[in-house]
Formats: structure tokens, C-alpha cells, sequence
């Protein structure tokens, strides 16, 4: 009886490894073996629970075989979400790409998620009612590892840090130019040993200026997306912001330390710029 089985498994093409677990379990129960021990035989192995060994079994010799082979195993079962909305997925890839391709390491899996779920309302012209994700974020890491991007060490690439970009040597040109143009308009100390103030000669400006400046540690996430073939420029990332109160200046007129003349010219010496 049992070789006919497993000839039953052959012919009609049954997963290998579903059928060999089962078969191991008729043979195991004919042989006389308790159920005790065969269930921790095949939980030693990592085989299929006796529980459902013994089901399909019972299936198999008291019932038509053929509902024993329809058990909804392997197949498409229905359509994909990707097959519903192909031109949503489009979008996601083109989004994925866009965000893998910044130099800040802030994209996650979860980012691509929320994208999905807005432009799938905006597409259905739907209001959302709660706070549940069309596509889960779990469904959505899996999508960025079909796309191709990998999340992996965020290291080892050219080191960018942006103030030599040529945007932005523009802006600070004409930021240094808007001031030097328009050097009649402010309020200024003469550099002589007693300050005197100086008076506009035209309409006056007055400048408000931040006494604190705030940078960015520059910490960095150990990693992140990358897509392959597109991979950013290494980035500091945003970390931690650090507040700095003053600024030491190497000048006599500093707050936190004086410097006599002798000490002041030595220091000149060494650090002229």
C-alpha cells in the first residue's frame, strides 16, 4: 500500500518535500511506531507537523485523491497588487530611484510605503479613514529587493560634503556681493584701537544676526538603500544638532581669554592667516 502511494505522489507531481514527510510518517505509523515519537522525529528534522501529516493522510485513504492534490499549494492564487495598478508600481520604482539617489541616508521601507499609500488614494480619488497602509512595509522591502536596490553598508563610496558644489559657490558669490554693493547702507566699526561707529550715508539697513550658530554632528546610518548601479555620493547624514554659543576668535577682543602684545604678535607668527 504504501509504494502505491508514493507512486500516487510520483505521477501526479506532488512538492517533493511535502510528499517525503508524509510518506515518512505512513511508513513510521505502519511500522509501529507511537505518535510521540514520530512527532519528535519530525520536529527534529524541521518536517511538517504530525498534526498535518496525519491530516492529509486521513485525506488521502479515506477520501478522493484528487481533493488530496487540489490543496491550493504553489500557483497564482489571484491578482497582485502590482497587476492591478502597474503604473502605480512605475511611479514607486521611479520614487525609489529618486530617493537611493540623494546623498542623505534618511529613505526607508517605510517611506516607499506611504508614498504607495498617498498616490493610490489620489489616484482613486479616495479620502482615507485610517491609519492602515494599502501596501504593508514588509510587502514594500520585498518590492525594493525586486527592484534591484540593496540595503547594505553606507560606506566606501567618494566622500561629498556640498560647499564646493556650483550652486552653491554662486549663492555664496552673490551673497558676498549683495553686502559689498550696498557697504553705504550699514552701520560699521572702524578698525582702529577705539572703535568708532560709522553712519550710513544713505537710507540705512539694519541687519539682524543669530549670536549662535547650529551644526550637524555629522553622524551617519550604518546603512541604507543603495541601488547599484546609481549610488550617491557618502554623506555625513543630519545626526544630532550641536549649538555652538560663541565662536573663538583669534583676536584680543575675545571673551573668554586675552592675550598680551608680546603673545598676540607670537600667535600672528605661527597662524598669520
Amino acid at each position: 500500500m504504501i509504494s502505491v502511494i508514493f507512486s500516487r505522489f510520483v505521477k501526479n507531481k506532488l512538492t517533493f518535500v511535502s510528499s517525503a514527510y508524509l510518506y515518512i510518517y505512513i511508513s513510521l505509523r505502519h511500522l509501529g511506531h507511537t505518535w510521540r515519537a514520530v512527532d519528535s522525529f519530525l520536529t527534529s528534522i524541521g518536517g511538517t507537523t504530525i498534526k498535518t501529516c496525519h491530516k492529509w493522510t486521513n485525506i488521502l485513504v479515506n477520501k478522493d485523491f484528487d481533493e488530496f492534490t487540489i490543496d491550493e499549494k504553489g500557483g497564482k492564487r489571484g491578482d497582485s497588487f502590482r497587476d492591478c495598478y502597474p503604473d502605480l508600481e512605475l511611479e514607486a520604482k521611479q520614487f525609489v530611484y529618486r530617493e537611493c539617489s540623494k546623498t542623505e541616508a534618511t529613505f526607508t521601507a517605510k517611506t516607499l510605503a506611504r508614498f504607495i499609500d498617498q498616490r493610490f488614494y489620489e489616484l482613486n480619488n479616495l479620502k482615507k479613514i485610517d491609519q492602515q497602509l494599502v501596501r504593508s512595509v514588509e510587502s514594500c522591502r520585498l518590492d525594493l529587493r525586486r527592484f534591484g536596490v540593496k540595503f547594505t553598508a553606507n560606506s566606501s563610496r567618494p566622500y561629498f560634503l556640498g560647499h564646493e558644489r556650483e550652486d552653491v559657490v554662486k549663492h555664496r558669490q552673490e551673497f558676498v556681493k549683495y553686502f559689498i554693493e550696498r557697504e553705504q547702507h550699514f552701520y560699521t566699526i572702524t578698525n582702529d584701537a577705539v572703535p568708532q561707529w560709522r553712519i550710513p550715508t544713505t537710507v540705512p539697513t539694519i541687519l539682524l544676526c543669530h549670536d549662535e550658530s547650529t551644526y550637524k554632528c555629522g553622524e551617519i546610518t550604518a546603512k541604507r538603500w543603495i541601488m547599484p548601479d546609481n549610488a550617491p555620493f557618502y554623506n555625513k547624514g543630519r545626526g544630532r544638532s550641536i549649538m555652538c554659543s560663541d565662536v573663538l576668535v583669534m583676536h584680543t577682543s575675545g571673551p573668554f581669554f586675552s592675550l598680551t602684545e608680546k603673545e598676540y604678535s607670537e600667535a600672528l607668527k605661527t597662524y598669520p592667516n
